[in-house]
């Protein structure tokens, strides 16, 4: 915090304020703080409760996980139809009664019913939280309510991994008690969603007649190009939380704490940075902002790249470097794009948008694992240089809405 007077610099201008920003920011952080208990023992937890081998249990995931996408449009839909504080209720609900069901019953079936119901839960959440950040937020606070989202997040997973690490026990009994607390969690998360309902929310819906037929998310180029563009970006954020440590480790045979070290330094950045950065990335156009945030990422790479060939005292300081610039680039690529695909759609067809932006999600997730496998297995080092060319080409979609007569946010 800076120690300037409350006169200079009062904390109103970095921090969120409008109705419900305190539900709004606990139920985000109650929600990432369960999911931080269980994200890093999932795949345990799945096998130790059914009772399915790993591989069948992987196969379940995957298979469940792209099963769900051609429901997102009917989730959209909902969104759009009923508001986004019942369709996050309900889905923390679901949830919930999901890891219940994978306590109480083992079984390869149960597991893929399951699995089915948290997956389609899951994608309404992502599609229905920044929609509700977006009515709830007073209009020039909309950027700094997503931020929000976005700290609350990486603070809670932090927290709920830190703490699950420590006193979970790698039993069926501990992974029992796991599944309870993220239920607990959920149940919690729920209730806080739906209690946004009593906050009035913005009405920002233009004045006259609806359109009588939606002209789909696909028909809106500039929504488009920044949906594919988010989707590259995740690609590669995904590919350099699963990639770099084997990089590291194996290629450039560092330590293992080395890891533990880029990886606290991006979650310190992303945690102190995220709020007052949001401030300063509002005075630039998003796209700008997209485009430079994924050109950043490309610090990282050249600094992978380059640590093999830089005496070994100075390598975790390069690499140190290189995650300091990939951060900044992740803080600016979160921000705009969630403030252009909440922004971009017309209001009655927010949530539509949004579920459908959920598809690229979905293809991104299930990409990135397959790019990382095949050339770390091949030729480690293609991995960074296929990654900048994702960060050249998440530039380059955004050239059209740079032109001076083309305005950011708005629809083509």
């Amino acid at each position: 915090m800076s120690s300037r007077s409350v006169r200079s610099a009062p904390p109103a201008r970095v921090l969120p304020r409008g109705p419900g920003v305190v539900l709004f920011g606990t139920a985000g952080f109650v929600n990432a703080l369960g999911m931080g208990f269980f994200y890093p023992f999932s795949l345990l937890f799945y096998t130790s409760l059914s009772g399915v081998p790993l591989r069948a249990v992987g196969a379940v995931l995957t298979v469940t996980a792209l099963a769900v996408l051609p429901a997102l449009h009917l989730v959209g839909r909902l969104v759009d139809r009923v508001g986004p504080q019942p369709v996050l209720a309900a889905a923390g609900v679901v949830r919930a009664l999901c890891f219940l069901g994978f306590v109480a019953i083992p079984g390869l079936v149960p597991l893929a019913v399951f699995s089915f119901l948290l997956a389609l839960a899951t994608r309404a959440d992502n599609a229905a939280a920044p929609l509700l950040a977006y009515r709830l937020a007073p209009e020039e606070q909309t950027s700094q309510w997503l931020a929000l989202s976005r700290v609350v997040f990486n603070a809670g997973i932090g927290l709920g991994a830190l703490i699950a690490s420590v006193f979970i026990v790698d039993t069926a009994q501990g992974f029992a008690v796991l599944g309870l607390i993220y239920a607990s969690a959920l149940a919690l998360t729920a209730a806080l969603y739906f209690a946004t309902r009593r906050v009035p929310a913005r009405d920002r819906a233009p004045a006259g007649p609806a359109r009588s037929r939606p002209a789909g998310p696909w028909r809106h180029r500039a929504f488009m190009r920044v949906a594919l563009a988010n989707a590259l970006l995740l690609t590669a954020a995904l590919a350099v939380e699963t990639g770099m440590p084997v990089f590291v480790l194996d290629t450039l045979a560092l330590p293992a704490w080395t890891v533990g070290v880029l990886f606290a330094t991006n979650t310190a950045l992303l945690a102190v940075l995220q709020l007052p950065l949001s401030r300063v990335l509002d005075r630039l156009r998003p796209a700008v902002v997209l485009a430079l945030g994924g050109l950043a990422y490309a610090g990282l790479y050249a600094a992978l790249l380059a640590a093999g060939g830089t005496p070994p005292g100075l390598r975790v300081v390069v690499l140190v470097a290189g995650v300091a610039a990939y951060t900044l680039g992740e803080l600016a690529v979160s921000q705009a794009a969630l403030v252009m695909l909440t922004g971009l759609p017309p209001d009655r067809e927010k949530g539509a948008y949004l579920a459908f932006n959920q598809l690229f999600v979905g293809g991104a997730t299930a990409l990135s694992p397959l790019l990382v496998t095949s050339l770390l297995s091949r030729a480690p080092a293609m991995l960074w240089w296929a990654l900048t060319a994702l960060s050249v080409l998440t530039a380059l979609l955004m050239l059209p809405a740079l032109r001076p007569d083309r305005r950011p946010a708005g629809p083509e």
